[in-house]
């Protein structure tokens, strides 16, 4: 055979080979399509204290697993405890002042007994000289003056009983509903909240992860200083192509190697999906549209976020956030795309780990 005829031969079977890899290609990718874009996610809690102040205390260290509850810093109390003890002063105060107005109060209505006893007598001796003015035993001055003396007898009862309605509205009402006493109560609850809250713990079970704080460190109120790893909810998300997810149902079976575990492959299943990324948001911004000007014939293709959970199993502990994964899904679990599949998974296990 010529060397024309062996060179023919082998591009025809170069030829064949390359056909047949990009069938497999473009059949793999909407049967089983796979991508690298994928990672372990895991919740991560930020954790703030709700208080400014000097850190006095770090009771944990880095990676430590703390329990929902657990103290995990301390600021200086100092001044809060001061801020209690005024709200605790205000509010003796406010009792005193509501115990100074029932006293004025009862005054008040001893006032007006006095008033009342005073008209009532007045009140008769005016009517006596009127009865001695009639036979001219008393004269007619007496009587003015005294029914003069009946009228200021009055006005006295109107404001014994206007001072007592004024010491009733400052005095509000009685007992716990006293809004003098719940507002000073409520100052108090308040400062002691802020007092219990210079003790900052653990808002959920978690690992303390990245801890750069120390003490002495001056904080302002909502500012992160640590952060949670919580453990329990994790997820592998992976960035699919848009066509590969064309034939693929919500719920589809997965196969999932880790580059940090070369030759394990994991089963799982599609757990949801996105519906949208971040270039088709469409906010309400002022500014008119700024279309693709790319000069690209082939342009790069639309990726969509997927999630999937491992079958029956949590991630193995020694995965971090953020560890790559490999993802593969299907829509049959068994098969021969199946066995496929978990031979190709193998392989780039094995590869992504040398790489």
């Amino acid at each position: 055979m010529t060397t024309d005829a062996l060179f023919n031969r082998w591009m025809k079977r170069a030829s064949l080979l390359f056909l047949a890899i990009f069938g497999y290609i473009m059949f793999a990718d909407v049967s089983i399509p796979m991508t690298p874009h994928s990672m372990v996610q895991r919740p991560v809690v930020t954790v703030a204290p709700r208080v400014s102040g000097e850190v006095t205390q770090v009771a944990v260290q880095n990676n430590q697993h703390v329990r929902e509850g657990e103290l995990l810093f301390t600021i200086d109390p100092a001044d809060y405890e001061l801020e209690v003890e005024k709200a605790r002063l205000a509010l003796r105060e406010a009792q005193q002042e509501n115990d100074t107005l029932s006293a004025q109060l009862a005054e008040a209505d001893a006032a007006i007994t006095e008033a009342k006893v005073n008209l009532a007598e007045m009140q008769r001796e005016h009517k006596r000289l009127k009865s001695l003015a009639g036979r001219d035993l008393v004269s007619d001055q007496e009587v003015d003056q005294m029914a003069s003396k009946v009228d200021a007898a009055s006005a006295k009862l109107t404001a014994a009983n206007e001072n007592k309605r004024t010491l009733k509205v400052k005095l509000g009402e009685d007992g716990q509903q006293n809004l003098r006493l719940q507002i000073a109560q409520n100052q108090l609850r308040l400062a002691e909240l802020a007092l219990a809250r210079t003790k900052v713990r653990a808002p959920a079970d978690g690992i303390v992860s990245n801890l750069q704080l120390n003490k002495g460190i001056q904080t302002q109120a909502n500012q992160s200083l640590l952060s949670l790893v919580t453990a329990g909810h994790e997820r592998i998300a992976a960035d699919f192509r848009e066509k590969s997810l064309t034939h693929i149902d919500q719920q589809a079976e997965a196969l999932v190697v880790f580059d940090a575990m070369p030759g394990q492959v994991f089963t799982g299943s599609l757990v949801s999906r996105d519906y949208g990324v971040s270039q088709g948001q469409i906010s309400a911004n002022g500014q008119l549209a700024t279309p693709d000007d790319s000069d690209r014939w082939v342009r790069d293709a639309q990726r969509v976020r997927v999630y999937v959970k491992l079958s029956d199993q949590s991630l193995p502990a020694n995965l971090v956030t953020g560890s790559r994964a490999t993802v593969m899904l299907e829509s049959e679990k068994h098969g021969f795309m199946h066995w496929l599949g978990w031979l190709q998974m193998k392989a780039v296990s094995l590869l992504h780990y040398i790489y």
